[in-house]
C-alpha cells in the first residue's frame, strides 16, 4: 500500500509539466496571425489595417529585448491586445524562442 502512495506522490509534481505543454505554434495561429499573418510577415487579414508587425524582419528582432518583446506580448502593444489572461510570462518567452524567432530564421531572401 505505501508503494502505491509513493508513486502517486511521485506523480503529482508532473502534471503541471503537463499542462505547460500547450502548442505555442496553434495559440500564434489562432490569435496572432489575424494580424502578424500565418509566416509572420504582417500580412494576415487585418495586418495592413492595425499596423501588424513583420515579424520576419531579423534585424528588428535582434535589437529587442527578450522582457520587452514577452512584456508586449502579455500586456499589448498598440492595437494588439494583450495575452495575459492566456499565457504565463514562461509561455511568452517560449512563444518567442520556439515560435517567433524561428519564423525569422527561416525567412527565405
Amino acid at each position: 500500500m505505501k508503494l502505491r502512495s509513493a508513486a502517486f506522490l511521485l506523480a503529482i509534481p508532473c502534471l503541471p509539466l503537463a499542462a505547460q505543454a500547450r502548442d505555442l505554434k496553434v495559440f500564434f495561429q489562432e490569435r496572432c496571425a489575424v494580424c502578424h499573418g500565418a509566416d509572420g510577415s504582417g500580412r494576415g487579414p487585418n495586418g495592413a489595417r492595425l499596423g501588424g508587425r513583420n515579424l520576419l524582419d531579423a534585424r528588428w528582432l535582434a535589437k529587442q529585448e527578450e522582457a520587452d518583446l514577452a512584456a508586449s506580448i502579455l500586456k499589448g502593444r498598440g492595437a494588439m491586445p494583450g495575452f495575459r489572461r492566456q499565457l504565463s510570462e514562461a509561455e511568452a518567452r517560449r512563444m518567442l524562442s520556439d515560435v517567433i524567432r524561428p519564423l525569422a530564421a527561416h525567412k527565405r531572401p
